[in-house]
């Protein structure tokens, strides 16, 4: 009986296991090779074109789909194998009446990425990896299809680096250009196989149990990414290279010699800035090759590509790269190329072509963090003519509904800088950064999430939910979840359970945001089963002690081991943020039993950490003895003050501590902060980096010091935009990562505290409008705020600011932020003018505002 649900198909020459149960109950390993490259295709004759046919695809790996010729999508979007995503297409404006073609190119990885996550187990043993399914009332995989392993990519090549795809190395002369066309013979490419194993019907053995793979099939819920043209903005040199042949991929570009460039190198190579302005001629000589540098200006995510004009047989290598030696730090040499830097893994994305003859265009499978493009040409003594060659910029189609800008301009750089490294990290996940590692670590969502909310509104809320989604299934059988999902964590290789707790954090502030009750309703069991596992290691006390595996929370060297104060108040964070998730959901036993918990855990670190002659709460204390260790940190001191609920006086002297310059110390935290001074751990005090800086920020503000949380911003962001970086850094110095999504911190505080706009009721049902100028002379901006724009503008006056409001409805709420007291309010329609006086400019009421 044909299956309702199309079939995974593959190719026959991979062998499907004879005995399907053995090889299930046994998981024997086997190996049918990586990096590999399928074409497919089918036809199908139609007398008429439906007015809509909507077409399911997936793969395991990643595709490119054609039909009739024409690039119509890529996908899948990453996920876990146990829930596949599938991305849905219209094929009616791309098919017409007769015979029509459809074709895939299918990149099988064959080891686990940043985006991509094999099977382990299950259906493995029997299939291998590997599988492309369609399933479309024109199209899907029931037909026939045919198959073969493409020879054009060359196979034996390393990854980019430990978590990103292979080194992308095509022959064009080896896969014929007009194989997606229709008129193509594939008569000799074998018939696609399907993917099942099994069967015989009831009376067989084990009742004729069957295996396919992927039987849970997801829809991506979320939309294409965006996709434009970019070209380079500066041609930094033009150089003879001499090649070295014996040199592998992915050192030669670095390590060949650089050599003055022969008289016509290049013809005209200003035309690669601007290709209306005609065209790029590249020659090279014997023995020397011609390599030149593209400078975009700015760091981004694309897919670098290039159109020619080839004899065949010229080799184009390009190397892209965020930075150039001592461009954050000596300045950069005008000679400067791109170097290897292997320490972090941060070496450029390499790809090489091989020309066929004639007119042809070219672009990596992969996108790729892109600022500078070292470009070598061989084999052209000919003379090989570009006619462009750039990137195509892709990330993630948000709307850029947000807006900041006041009188200092490096905040409102700051803002732009934050909003714009977002996007570069916002793909078919969140991710760290678009160069070293493309992955979606479970705590940097914390804070791109808020600042995505003040950037971008409700338009990133289903990358988040997604996300939420996702980091549930990766969740392992004793509750605690993958460090970053899905991808190559290696199953219970690495973990960071810290991280779970962000991801809870962070539950709760897609709450708060959207109201999106159906997403937190999905993953609340994953959440209970989440803190049952801190529960259960917790013991009697209640406390984490000594916690297994990664304890990261920040690139910082602040106390993590014994009785750890920092982990503990974000676990009491946490269980708080389940207290409101369980009431929203109807629970209200759970919400009182997790309000219980973060109360207990929160009045045992107070008592336990307080060290009453410095005025400041501990790191580390030893449970058994009550001996407090000298360390400091301001990671512990806000985390306490964010999620717990110490007593005033306390919480003033320890803010003063934590944030007193004299005691400020940057430590080293090895290998993304190498550099850094010695604690005084009698006097001293850690200083969190960017990423853990967001909740210091965050517990000031909170707290009525939004004065000492913008200069601390300040402190940790001022060397990046005065030194004219757009993008914003993973740690306060540039020796790692430049382009963090986790930095953006900012681009959320200033939306948040100086404008002010926050929801009154989870999804901005209603808003709150509690607005501080701290120490600026004017801001504005646009904060959305659920389907809303709210606009705001604050201008200082003599004895406090004048603040306008409009978009915010007729029924927000003004609270003065601290220190201030409410003038005068004047309402017209949505429109809202307030006056706030400084608490002691004059003795004036607080005016209710119903």
């Amino acid at each position: 009986m044909k299956s309702a649900r199309a079939p995974f198909i593959w190719t026959p020459r991979q062998p499907i296991a004879e005995n399907h149960l053995k090889a299930i109950k046994e998981i024997p390993s086997r190996d049918d090779g990586v990096n590999r490259w399928f074409l497919f295709r089918t036809t199908v004759d139609l007398d008429a074109v439906p007015a809509g046919v909507m077409t399911d695809i997936t793969v395991d790996g990643r595709y490119l789909l054609y039909v009739n010729g024409v690039e119509i999508g890529r996908g899948p979007v990453r996920c876990s194998p146990l829930a596949q995503r599938y991305d849905t297409y219209d094929l009616a404006p791309h098919l017409k009446p007769g015979r029509n073609v459809i074709a895939v190119l299918v990149h099988a990885y064959g080891v686990d990425t940043a985006f991509h996550e094999g099977v382990r187990g299950l259906w493995a043993p029997v299939f291998g990896e590997g599988g492309l399914w369609v399933d479309g009332p024109v199209v899907n995989t029931h037909a026939d299809w045919r198959c073969v392993q493409s020879t054009a990519w060359v196979q034996d090549v390393p990854q980019s680096n430990a978590s990103l795809g292979f080194i992308e190395c095509l022959d064009a002369n080896q896969i014929d250009s007009e194989w997606t066309a229709l008129d193509f013979d594939d008569s000799s490419w074998d018939q696609a196989r399907p993917l099942i194993a099994g069967g015989g019907g009831p009376e067989s053995l084990y009742q004729g149990q069957m295996v396919r793979p992927f039987p849970i099939l997801v829809p991506r819920a979320m939309p294409a990414l965006r996709e434009l043209p970019v070209t380079a903005t500066a041609v930094r040199w033009v150089k003879g290279q001499i090649p070295q042949p014996e040199l592998p991929i992915y050192t030669r570009l670095y390590d060949e010699v650089l050599t003055p460039a022969a008289p016509d190198a290049a013809t005209d190579i200003e035309a690669l800035l601007n290709p209306d302005d005609g065209v790029t001629i590249i020659r090279t000589t014997d023995g020397v090759d011609t390599a030149f540098t593209l400078d975009f200006g700015r760091i981004f995510s694309g897919y670098p590509c290039f159109e020619i004009e080839a004899q065949g047989g010229e080799i184009i290598e390009v190397g892209c790269t965020e930075r150039l030696p001592g461009e954050w730090g000596e300045g950069v040499d005008p000679d400067a190329r791109i170097e290897r830097r292997p320490y972090l893994g941060t070496d450029a994305h390499l790809a090489c072509y091989v020309a066929r003859p004639g007119v042809q265009r070219f672009q990596k499978f992969e996108w790729c963090a892109i600022r500078y493009m070292h470009v070598v040409v061989r084999n052209a003594p000919a003379g090989l003519t570009f006619r462009s060659l750039g990137a195509v910029e892709t990330h993630y189609p948000v709307e850029e509904r947000g807006a900041f800008s006041c009188s200092d301009d490096m905040l409102t750089r700051l803002w732009a800088a934050g909003s714009y490294t977002l996007k570069q990290c916002m793909h078919d996940a969140w991710e760290d950064c678009p160069s070293r590692e493309q992955r979606q670590w479970l705590g940097d969502v914390t804070v791109e999430n808020l600042a995505a909310s003040a950037a971008f509104g409700a338009s990133a809320n289903p990358l988040t939910a997604k996300y939420l989604i996702q980091v549930a299934e990766s969740q392992r059988s004793d509750g605690l979840t993958q460090m970053f999902a899905p991808g190559d964590h290696g199953h219970n290789a690495r973990l960071i359970p810290d991280w779970t707790l962000q991801w809870i954090l962070c539950a709760r502030d897609h709450w708060d945001l959207t109201g999106d009750l159906a997403t937190i309703e999905e993953i609340w069991p994953s959440i209970q089963k989440a803190l049952g596992w801190f529960e259960r290691i917790a013991g009697p006390r209640g406390l984490v002690v000594d916690m297994p595996y990664w304890h990261f929370m920040d690139w910082a060297g602040f106390g993590r081991e014994a009785q750890a104060l920092a982990l503990n108040a974000q676990l009491a964070g946490a269980c708080s943020s389940a207290a409101v998730m369980a009431r929203a959901l109807g629970f209200e036993r759970a919400g009182k039993t997790y309000d219980q918990r973060a109360s207990d855990i929160v009045a045992r670190l107070d008592a336990e950490h307080w060290d009453e002659q410095r005025g400041v709460w501990v790191d580390m204390v030893d449970p058994a003895t009550g001996e407090q260790n000298r360390r400091t940190s301001q990671h512990g001191v806000a985390a306490l003050a964010l999620w717990g609920a110490a007593p005033d006086d306390r919480l003033s002297r320890a803010f003063d501590w934590a944030t007193d310059p004299a005691r400020i110390t940057a430590t080293p935290a090895p290998p993304v902060v190498p550099h850094g001074a010695a604690l005084d751990e009698e006097n001293g005090v850690v200083m969190a980096n960017t990423f853990y800086s967001h909740f210091v920020s965050e517990a000031l503000a909170r707290h009525g010091r939004r004065d000492i949380a913008l200069a601390n911003i300040r402190q940790r962001f001022r060397g990046m935009i005065e030194a004219g970086s757009t993008t914003l850094w993973e740690a306060t110095t540039s020796w790692a990562s430049l382009c963090h999504g986790f930095s953006a911190s900012p681009t959320w505080f200033l939306s948040r505290y100086v404008l002010g706009i926050a929801p009154a009721t989870p999804g901005f049902g209603r808003i709150v409008f509690s607005p501080d100028l701290i120490d600026l002379e004017h801001a504005q901006g646009v904060v959305p705020a659920g389907a809303r724009d709210v606009h705001v503008s604050l201008i200082r006056t003599a004895d406090g600011f004048d603040a306008t409001v409009t978009g915010a409805g007729e029924d927000c709420e003004v609270v003065p932020a601290s220190g201030f007291h409410i003038l005068s309010i004047q309402r017209n329609g949505d429109r809202l003018d307030v006056s706030f006086a400084n608490a002691n400019a004059a003795s004036l009421p607080v005016l209710e505002i119903q």
